[in-house]
């Protein structure tokens, strides 16, 4: 069983791109068990949205570029889906990322920043 995000609160995002293809670039053994992201879901405004699980990340696809405007990693799975899939992904991104997640009931509070690939992450008292 994982430990889940009860709540994703992004505070910033600021020109946030990363290759489509880096979400799907998993473990081999994620891939096993089932944990990857579903195909892109082509909206009516041409906004796409991929799902892992309860959670999202919405932007704009333009050759093979995704550019990010929403990210909403919590619920059931989230722990694994951060680990995994989007973490690794965002290693290989472009942009700016300010997130503040809070785990399983507020057991544990963390700030993530992303800048050009490198992602830091800091415990923070509310």
């Amino acid at each position: 069983m994982s430990y889940n995000i009860d709540t994703w609160k992004t505070k910033k995002i600021d020109n946030l791109t990363m290759p489509l293809s880096a979400l799907y670039e998993i473990s081999e053994d994620l891939g096993r068990r089932g944990w990857r992201p579903d195909r892109p879901q082509i909206m009516e405004d041409g906004s796409v949205v991929i799902s892992l699980g309860e959670s999202e990340i919405k932007g704009r696809l333009a050759n093979g570029i995704l550019s990010v405007s929403e990210i909403d990693i919590s619920g059931e799975g989230s722990g694994i889906y951060l680990e995994g899939i989007l973490k690794p992904a965002l290693k290989r991104s472009k942009g700016k990322l300010t997130a503040v997640l809070v785990w399983e009931g507020g057991d544990s509070v963390n700030r993530m920043t992303v800048e050009d690939g490198e992602v830091t992450e800091e415990e923070i008292d509310l």
